[in-house]
């Protein structure tokens, strides 16, 4: 079994280290992509970032894993 990651608040850590690295925010992202793909329906995705320097770093490798 894999390492558990979400906590009651989500995934909390320091900013480029484990778990907070952009290589995670992109596997997270395939995975939901996986998901909300599932059947015959659309699905929309929202993103919710605060402005500090490390959302601007996963938000995109989150977006990305979520497209492929």
């Amino acid at each position: 079994m894999g390492e558990r990651l979400f906590g009651t608040d989500g995934i909390r850590g320091m900013a480029n280290r484990h778990p907070m690295t952009p290589e995670v925010a992109l596997a997270l992202g395939k995975a939901a992509g996986r998901m909300f793909a599932r059947g015959s329906h659309r699905n929309r995705v929202v993103i919710g970032k605060d402005t500090r320097l490390s959302g601007y770093m996963l938000e995109p490798a989150l977006t990305a894993g979520s497209s492929m």
